[in-house]
């Protein structure tokens, strides 16, 4: 892969978006290497975190590649690019890992969409979120749909997409667009000691709480009632939690099997 460089950290994958002059943007090629990534780091047994980041600290990601926008000659050429982004955020949802988005700098259009999308948000002090689009004539259309998840408000995103402005990571945590807020100097670290907490728990109860709490939130609330009783039913008859249970007896640290 040229522009998305992989690496492994123990358990932890780590999938950098490597276009730094281009404050990381997202072309056709760039996006269908996140895709094959997430997909690639879903399937392997050994992964248990996924990290999504940029290369350097001045941005996670500009957004859009507007070069390769401008030189779109077809329609076609237009779907396959705005379209991978839905592509690579499907791609986050459906691993069964949790994501967390490492954002430094400048979060903004796509790569806006991309931070929010992420399962956790951390954000240095520093960073900058926003939906800049209309101030070009474009819309942030394919990102919404992750926003507006996580922000829970038609007024807060309208707020966003049609006035363009840039939110600091006080008020992007305030809305809803990022989990935490730590000091630049503390971003690494933050999200090494959470990469090492999640990794110590269950693998499958963290894909099946993943599943659970993206699954029941499109769903109003009698049926997701219904949806979450199956559910942990399910989970309570995994050998991890069999496994969990006998080892909080024993007082002894769980082994986990992932089934």
């Amino acid at each position: 892969m040229s522009n998305v460089r992989v690496s492994q950290d123990g358990p932890v994958r780590i999938l950098c978006i490597d276009r730094e002059d281009q404050r990381n943007a997202l072309d056709r090629a760039t996006l269908s290497e996140l895709e094959v990534a997430f997909e690639n780091a879903a399937r392997d047994k050994a992964v248990r975190v996924i990290v999504l980041r940029g290369a350097g600290d001045r941005a996670f990601c500009a957004g859009a590649d507007l070069k390769e926008v401008l030189g779109h000659e077809s329609i076609e050429e237009s779907r396959t690019h705005f379209g991978g982004v839905a592509k690579v955020i499907a791609a986050m949802e459906r691993a069964p890992q949790p994501v967390i988005a490492r954002v430094p700098g400048f979060a903004l259009a796509g790569g806006c969409g991309l931070a929010v999308a992420a399962d956790f948000t951390i954000a240095s002090e520093s960073a900058v979120l926003g939906l800049p689009e209309i101030g070009i004539g474009l819309l942030p259309l394919m990102v919404s749909v992750p926003i507006q998840r996580a922000v829970g408000s038609r007024k807060v995103l309208l707020d966003l997409v049609l006035t363009g402005r840039r939110v600091d990571a006080a008020e992007a945590k305030e809305i809803g667009l990022v989990t935490r807020v730590v000091a630049d100097a503390a971003l690494d670290d933050t999200i090494d000691e959470l990469c090492a907490l999640l990794a110590r728990h269950s693998p499958q109860a963290l894909a099946m709480g993943k599943e659970a709490v993206y699954t029941a939130g499109e769903m109003d609330a009698h049926a997701a009632m219904k949806y979450l009783r199956e559910a942990i039913i399910l989970v309570s008859r995994t050998e991890d939690a069999k496994e969990g249970i006998t080892a909080f007896f024993e007082k002894r640290d769980p082994t986990w099997t992932g089934r």
